[in-house]
């Protein structure tokens, strides 16, 4: 490790190389001798470390249907705004990236309601690509009133609310962490498609990944106001599993 700090290599554990100084200059001279070092590429190990997690993740395949109908559309510099949503989760592991500055997450804040706002202001600050918001039917509620905010000022932000009736998080937690006692997460929604209607945004509804990519070719076509589309959606397969990996720092 490096550090300008005598007293820090050692802080937490004992290094194998501590090197004190500034780090550029440190930089440069590692970078020279690394060159008399010939790395040999390590690309048919990390394709054949991915394939291994894709079987494993092969489980969420509900989540992975959509989110390969919505990479197929959204281009390579189209931004991706991910909310607190299973499909929000199961993006952080399975959405390929490919520019930087195109997948925004709330991380592990995960600030439920998020997703349509931050979405909007990334539309509008980048007007020159798509920008796609997927939520849940409760996190969109949060702020979905913005979609006036949309209409006024031509938009043309695409969301993608999945609903699944409740707040699916929290109703998995209580089915399985509380014995099946359900409190406060099935939620009464509107018709969403009508309720986008009746902003004047464009609305419609999709049950299969292949409908989904059909809706969102038409949507990102369109650059003169918002678009919803709904997708009706049973409980999904948890991503839990994948997420809260085993702890690796501090175990004696």
């Amino acid at each position: 490790m490096s550090a300008s700090d005598p007293e820090e290599p050692e802080r937490f554990a004992r290094p194998a190389v501590a090197l004190i100084g500034d780090a550029g200059p440190i930089l440069r001279h590692l970078i020279d001798a690394l060159r008399a070092h010939e790395r040999p590429s390590r690309h048919a190990e990390m394709e054949e470390r991915q394939a291994k997690m894709r079987r494993r993740l092969d489980k969420l395949a509900p989540q992975i249907g959509f989110l390969d109908a919505i990479r197929a559309e959204l281009p390579e510099d189209g931004i991706f705004v991910d909310e607190v949503t299973q499909i929000g989760f199961a993006a952080r592991l399975l959405l390929p990236v490919y520019k930087p500055r195109t997948f925004l997450s709330p991380g592990y804040q995960d600030n439920l309601g998020w997703g349509y706002a931050t979405a909007l202001g990334a539309q509008h600050a980048r007007p020159d690509v798509p920008v796609l918001s997927i939520t849940g039917d409760g996190g969109f509620l949060f702020t979905s009133n913005e979609l006036a905010t949309a209409i006024r000022h031509r938009i043309p932000l695409t969301v993608i609310v999945f609903n699944d009736g409740a707040f699916g998080n929290v109703r998995r937690i209580q089915e399985e962490q509380f014995g099946n006692r359900l409190i406060a997460s099935d939620l009464a929604n509107p018709d969403f498609v009508r309720y986008a209607q009746s902003f004047g945004a464009e609305a419609e509804r999709a049950r299969t990944p292949q409908q989904l990519r059909a809706a969102l070719k038409r949507a990102f076509k369109r650059r003169d106001g918002p678009t919803l589309i709904e997708v009706p959606v049973p409980a999904m397969p948890s991503p839990w599993e994948f997420i809260f990996m085993p702890r690796v720092r501090g175990v004696r």
